[in-house]
C-alpha cells in the first residue's frame, strides 16, 4: 500500500459504478483498497455491504463510538460494535445540503495509517450521497401517492373493492389476503428533531422485520404513530395470532435495546377479509394501544378486550353515576378511616373471588382476610358469594381501572 492514495487513480474507476446502486459502489471499493467496504443510514443500519451475501462478518452494527477525527478531513476512526465482534473502522459522513443521509464504512488495518484514506474516504461519500438521495427522493415521491390512499382506507374512504385492488398493486400490495391493523405509538411524544428521528428510526425498525420476514411492508407514518397492515397469508391462518405477536414483540423489543428511556406501546385490531372494512380495525388497534396503556398490556389484541372495550367507549357521566352507587361508600370509608379495604377487594376480584389465592396473593391470613371482607359486606351492605354482585364489583373496578373516574 502507497503512503498515501491520490484520488485521481481512483476517480474513473469509482465514477464508472452506476449512481442508482450503492452495492456497486461498495463492492468496486473493496476491490480498489482490498478492505471491507460498509454504507448505512444515520442510524448506522447497513444499507449495502461488500461482504458477501449470507456472510456472518458485520450483519448489523449496534453502536459506533468515534475515535479521532482525521487529520484535514471530515472523516474519523472509530470502534465499531457489531452483533459479531468489536471492529475499527474508518468512517465518513454522507451529507446532501444540510441533511445527514448516512456513513461510509472502511475496515482497514489498525497498522495503516488513517491519514492515507481521508481523500478516498470523502470523494466516495460524495458519490454514496448522490445515491442514497436519489433513492430517498424516489421514496417521496413515491410516499406522496402512498400516503393518501392508506389515508383513504384506513379512515373508510374507499367504498369499491375493485379501487382498493388496483391500487394496492402499484406497491405490490395483496389486499385479496384477510389483513389486521397494527398501530405502534411512542409515548410522551412532542414535535422536536429527536423525536422526529425517532419516529423515523421506528419506522425503519417495522419496515426492515416485515422484509425479514418476507413480508411487503404496507406502513403509514401518523404523528408519533407507526400503522401497519399486516397480511394473513393461507400457510399462516393458524398460527397468524402468533405470528403478529412476535414480530409486535421483536418490534418493541428492539426499540427498548436501541432507546432504553424510550417507552412503545402497541395495539392490535382484528382479522378482516374484506379490505373495505379495514377501517374497523383501525379503531380496533387504536382502542387496544389506548387500553393496553391504562391496563398495562403489552402487546394488547383488541379481541381479547371484552368487558374493558364496553366500558370504555360508554357514557362517562353514567360510569361515574355506576361506580358511585356500587363502591362509593367504600371508597368514602377508606379515605375517611385512613383503610385499604378497597385494595382488598381489587386482590379479591383479581384472583376470582377464591380466598385460598387471595389469601396468598396480599400476604394477609385467611382470619384476617375473612374479617375485612366481612367488613366490606357491612359497608356495601351486600354479599361478595352473590354472582351478580361479584359482576358488579367486577365492572366498577374496571372503571377505575380505566380512569374514568
Amino acid at each position: 500500500m502507497n503512503e498515501s492514495m491520490v484520488i485521481p487513480n481512483f476517480v474513473h474507476q469509482l465514477l464508472t459504478t452506476t449512481t442508482e446502486d450503492a452495492a456497486q459502489l461498495t463492492n468496486k471499493l473493496c476491490q480498489l483498497i482490498s478492505h471491507p467496504v460498509l454504507i448505512t443510514d444515520s442510524y448506522y443500519q447497513i444499507l449495502s455491504s461488500s461482504y458477501p451475501a449470507g456472510c456472518s462478518a458485520l450483519t448489523e452494527i449496534l453502536a459506533i463510538q468515534p475515535v479521532d477525527l482525521i487529520e484535514n478531513s471530515i472523516a474519523f476512526s472509530c470502534q465499531m460494535t457489531t452483533t459479531v465482534s468489536d471492529e475499527y473502522g474508518l468512517a465518513c459522513p454522507i451529507t446532501q445540503g444540510n441533511t445527514m443521509l448516512g456513513y461510509l464504512f472502511i475496515l482497514p488495518s489498525k497498522k495503516e495509517k488513517p491519514q492515507i484514506y481521508a481523500s478516498i474516504l470523502e470523494f466516495s461519500a460524495s458519490l454514496a450521497s448522490i445515491q442514497l438521495h436519489r433513492k430517498l427522493e424516489k421514496r417521496q415521491e413515491k410516499m406522496k401517492f402512498k400516503e393518501p390512499f392508506l389515508f383513504d382506507l384506513l379512515y373508510g374512504n374507499l367504498k369499491q373493492l375493485e379501487d382498493i385492488y388496483e391500487y394496492g398493486s402499484v406497491w405490490n400490495w395483496d389486499f385479496h389476503l384477510p389483513q389486521t391493523v397494527l398501530v405502534f405509538s411512542l409515548t410522551d411524544f412532542n414535535h422536536v428533531l429527536t423525536d422526529k428521528q425517532m419516529i423515523n428510526h421506528l419506522l425503519y425498525i417495522v419496515e426492515r422485520t416485515l422484509i425479514e420476514g418476507n413480508i411487503k411492508p404496507i406502513t403509514l407514518k401518523r404523528k408519533s404513530q407507526v400503522i401497519v397492515i399486516f397480511p394473513m397469508e393461507e400457510d399462516q391462518q393458524k398460527q397468524h395470532r402468533a405470528v403478529i405477536e412476535d414480530f409486535s414483540t421483536t418490534i418493541i423489543n428492539q426499540i427498548q435495546s436501541l432507546h432504553p428511556g424510550q417507552p412503545l406501546s402497541c395495539g392490535i385490531g382484528k382479522t378482516y377479509k374484506n379490505p373495505v372494512e379495514l377501517f374497523r380495525s383501525f379503531q380496533e388497534a387504536k382502542v387496544a394501544l389506548e387500553l393496553g396503556e391504562l391496563m398495562e398490556i403489552t402487546i394488547p389484541f383488541f379481541s381479547d378486550l371484552g368487558l374493558e372495550r364496553i366500558l370504555y367507549k360508554h357514557d362517562l357521566q353514567d360510569l361515574k353515576e355506576y361506580y358511585q352507587a356500587t363502591l362509593g361508600e367504600l371508597q368514602l370509608y377508606d379515605e375517611t378511616n385512613s383503610a385499604q379495604l378497597m385494595e382488598t377487594l381489587e386482590g379479591l376480584a383479581a384472583n376470582q373471588f377464591d380466598m385460598t389465592a387471595t389469601s396468598k396473593a396480599l400476604f394477609l391470613h385467611r382470619n384476617t382476610l375473612r374479617y375485612r371482607l366481612k367488613k366490606i359486606e357491612e359497608i356495601l351492605n351486600l354479599k361478595l358469594d352473590d354472582l351478580n354482585n361479584k359482576l358488579n364489583i367486577t365492572a366498577a373496578l374496571k372503571i377505575k381501572q380505566l380512569r374514568k373516574i
